[in-house]
Order: structure tokens, then C-alpha cells, then sequence
């Protein structure tokens, strides 16, 4: 009985104090039309979508939209900024850019109204057609041999014994030749895990995990150099580094 009593004391002083706090309210009288607007599918090359939600209020009192907040650098909103009286319709803008952006999509958009007192939930959601970027523009990194990726360095940051970390590391081919690459380690790292060989048809682009298992903590900073052979021929290396937090003490 005891134990009840304190957890509805707890749920009311809980409820009480996000209320004094001002957590803003789901408002059920600002109606929108449609809830999720649904693209389709789209195609990053055709650039921006832009949709129109209309919400209509339904309240007995003037409602303002404070802020749209989308969440998505890749998602802009205008809104209606005077006051919406009741029986009118506010509109909220969505422009959605596919930029860099592939699969689907699916992000809400938060309308704040009345100074952030309450709220109302919007839907985008969309899928994505990717189109092909210039190697240079996700792989800026030229090895030679035709070779490009992203990454010239990869800096292991300092972890604790046990965890591991892992890099994407991006390979493109950018020949109209089939490519063998074969993964050199000076000096030799057997701790380090990525493929030792990998193969790229012409113009094709994969990807690759690089991986490393901190089994124990490294006493100073340290590097390897990665050379990928490219159909025989040594291209320039990929730097790995371990890095170890320096230590500094005052001198007397």
C-alpha cells in the first residue's frame, strides 16, 4: 500500500513539474489535412520536392505557429506566420532536398505553436533514387593506377582494452579496366583486419571495413603504412595511426 501510495506522489509531482516547465502539449484541435505526405519515389538528380500541409484550426481560440522544426538539414519549412483563427487554414511548406541521400526516407516534422506551448506531428517520407556522383566528388583521394578513395589517413582514436573501431573505407575504380587490388602492410600489422585483396569491375565503387581490436594499450603513438598494390603496381600508401593521449607535467 506503502510503496503505491509514493509511485502516484511520484507520477503527480512528475506531471506537475514538467507542466511548470512548460513541456509543450499535443494540440488536437490544429488539424492537419494530412498527416504523412508520401513522395513516392524520387530522383536526387531531379533536386528538390517541395509539399504543401494545410493545417485547419478546429479550436475555439486564435492558434500562431512558433517554429517548424524538421530535424534534417535536407528538409527546409516556411509556415504561415499570422495568427489562425478559428476555422481557418495555416499552411506549412516542406521542401525536401535528395541530395546525398538514397533509399527510404522517412523524418517528422514538429509544428510548435503558441510560443512552444504545444505542438503537432507532420510526416515526409520518400524513396530515393541515388545518382552517380563524380569519383572525385566521394572518393577525392588519387592513389594512382586509376585507384581513388575517400580516406588518406585512418586515425584509431585511443580506446580502452577491448573495443574495437571501425572505418568505412571507400575504393572506386576509375578505369575501363577490371581492377585486383592486393593490401601491403610495412611494417606487417596482423591485428588489423581488412580484406587482403579486393576486385573492382571497371568504373565500379565498393566499400570496405577496416577494423582494429584494441587487445592492449598502445604506449605511444604509432603508424603503419597500408600500400595497395593495383594489378601488380605499388599506388601511393594509406597512412593508420594509433593515437595515444599525451601526457603533460609542470616543470619546476
Amino acid at each position: 500500500m506503502m510503496k503505491s501510495l509514493l509511485f502516484l506522489i511520484l507520477s503527480l509531482f512528475t506531471a506537475l513539474t514538467a507542466q511548470a516547465q512548460g513541456e509543450p502539449q499535443f494540440l488536437e484541435t490544429f488539424k492537419p489535412v494530412e498527416r504523412t505526405h508520401d513522395f513516392g519515389t524520387i530522383y536526387e538528380k531531379d533536386g528538390k520536392v517541395v509539399h504543401v500541409f494545410r493545417l485547419r484550426n478546429n479550436g475555439k481560440s486564435p492558434v500562431a505557429i512558433s517554429a517548424v522544426n524538421t530535424w534534417c538539414g535536407c528538409m527546409v519549412a516556411d509556415y504561415t506566420k499570422r495568427a489562425v483563427r478559428p476555422g481557418e487554414t495555416a499552411r506549412v511548406t516542406v521542401s525536401l532536398d535528395p541530395d546525398h541521400k538514397q533509399g527510404n526516407f522517412v523524418k517528422q516534422v514538429v509544428v510548435l505553436v503558441n510560443d512552444g506551448s504545444a505542438y503537432v506531428r507532420l510526416w515526409v517520407k520518400a524513396n530515393i533514387v541515388p545518382m552517380v556522383h563524380p569519383v572525385r566528388e566521394d572518393h577525392p583521394f588519387d592513389y594512382g593506377h586509376g585507384l581513388f578513395m575517400n580516406q588518406q589517413m585512418l586515425p584509431f582514436p585511443e580506446l580502452t582494452v577491448g573495443q574495437i573501431h571501425t572505418f568505412e573505407l571507400k575504393l572506386a575504380n576509375d578505369t575501363d579496366k577490371p581492377m585486383t587490388i592486393q593490401f601491403k602492410r610495412v611494417p606487417n600489422n596482423t591485428v588489423l583486419k581488412m580484406p587482403s585483396m579486393v576486385r573492382l569491375k571497371p568504373h565500379e565503387r565498393k566499400s570496405i571495413r577496416v577494423s582494429y581490436l584494441y587487445f592492449r594499450r598502445p604506449h605511444a603513438t604509432r603508424r603503419i603504412h597500408v600500400i595497395p598494390v593495383v594489378n601488380g603496381k605499388e599506388a601511393k600508401p594509406l597512412v593508420v595511426k594509433w593515437n595515444v593521449a599525451q601526457k603533460f607535467r609542470l616543470l619546476n
